[in-house]
């Protein structure tokens, strides 16, 4: 989705790609963090078909669904009023200020199907089934791109939207992938997913695994959105450059965020079923392969770091700005893929209070390092890779002696 929206604005000019990397920044920072509370589903979840219990499985996936759409709702309602003076606040004298707030706040709709979309997911990968989440996207995209082109561009109406029509086709691809989601529940009735009835319980200890868990991945965000505000100076083509950087950075977070995920959902399971053992022979290997696979994709995306971001933006010359900086940036990835992994284990016992600390941490390091970086230094786009570098070194550290005190092998849920 990311992409197509920029090669399409890309279009429009650079001025247009800076206003939709300032928006984008902001839309992430809550999609991203929606992500809690699926998250809190596959905790619990996957403990419940460890014990052999899929009602209550289908219970815990029914009741925390309630939080992520009370937050879907509230954003789009907070993004009304507050995305214009948002958007000056970041993109400074830079035009297109009131497309930048218009798409922001077609995106914050969009945020509601989101929420079901990634509860359905998040509830079939927990049962370990992963192949809803390709599905979805894949229909998604089908729908979106299309629409994009006739919205944004105008092909074929003669009448082009620039960003509202970005902004429109990805709410109306998000619905339709929503739709799709929810007929796929459907047709697994042994999850017991619709059937009647919410548990109060269930949906206060969801909430409040999720709640941690949401501020952790909103803070993995924020720094990004700091950085347009950091940038914004150097002028349309700095900001319009970092889009395309974080465009590629975004697609290699499909190593650490699997491999996570996966960890999370076997030692949840592990845990439920009272196979520590199992749990602890798979974590050492499971985190092995992680640093593998993280490293082997990060050289392959610095090799190719000039062409990709020339293909997300069809600008050879914003390739040539971004360029590097992102070929420094990604040697984070196998530092990052080993932290994910590190911490998936104590996730997975109900922990995410740890996960929100460490993120805070995290967060606060890699926006001190920007700043110095940009402020005091005057690094421009090299800013963000030595400062993720030392922040996500710091996770990793923080993440593997927690991991050694064995915290993740005591601790229950209590509902």
């Amino acid at each position: 989705l990311g992409i197509a929206d920029t090669i399409v604005i890309g279009v429009l000019g650079t001025v247009a790609l800076a206003a939709i990397s300032a928006a984008t920044s902001v839309f992430i920072v809550l999609a991203i963090g929606l992500w809690a509370f699926p998250n809190a589903a596959r905790i619990m979840g996957a403990q419940a078909l460890g014990a052999g219990d899929p009602r209550r499985f289908g219970r815990i996936v029914r009741s925390s669904i309630i939080a992520p759409l009370a937050v879907a709702a509230a954003a789009a309602f907070v993004s009304t009023f507050a995305a214009a003076p948002l958007m000056g606040a970041l993109l400074g004298g830079i035009p297109a200020r009131d497309a930048a707030a218009h798409y922001l706040i077609l995106r914050s709709i969009s945020l509601i199907p989101i929420a079901i979309s990634n509860h359905a997911i998040a509830a079939f990968s927990a049962a370990g089934d992963a192949r809803l989440a390709p599905r979805t996207l894949a229909i998604i995209n089908v729908i979106h791109i299309p629409l994009l082109v006739v919205l944004a561009l105008g092909v074929g109406t003669h009448v082009p939207l620039g960003l509202f029509g970005a902004g429109l086709s990805s709410l109306i691809s998000e619905c339709v992938g929503s739709f799709y989601c929810l007929w796929a529940v459907a047709r697994r009735p042994a999850y017991h997913i619709l059937e009647p009835g919410i548990d109060p319980a269930i949906a206060r200890t969801a909430t409040t695994i999720a709640l941690p868990d949401f501020v952790t991945l909103c803070l993995l965000l924020i720094p990004d959105a700091i950085t347009v505000a950091f940038i914004a100076p150097l002028g349309a083509v700095a900001v319009a450059a970092f889009r395309a950087f974080t465009l590629v950075t975004d697609a290699t977070w499909a190593v650490p965020g699997a491999f996570g995920d996966a960890i999370q959902i076997v030692v949840g399971q592990r845990i439920g079923a009272g196979d520590l053992a199992g749990a602890r022979s798979f974590i050492a290997s499971a985190n092995r392969l992680a640093v593998v696979v993280g490293s082997v994709v990060a050289v392959v995306f610095i090799a190719l770091a000039w062409p990709l971001t020339a293909l997300v933006t069809l600008s050879p010359m914003l390739a040539s700005v971004a360029a590097l900086p992102l070929a420094l940036h990604l040697t984070t990835l196998p530092i990052k893929s080993l932290g994910v992994a590190m911490i998936a284990p104590i996730r997975a016992a109900g922990d995410t209070r740890f996960a929100m600390w460490n993120g805070v941490l995290g967060a606060a390091v890699a926006i001190a390092a920007i700043a110095f970086c940009t402020q005091t230094l005057h690094l421009g786009l090299y800013a963000i890779g030595i400062a993720w570098i030392v922040s996500w070194t710091l996770r990793t550290l923080l993440s593997w002696l927690k991991l050694r005190t064995g915290d993740w092998e005591r601790r229950r849920l209590t509902a």
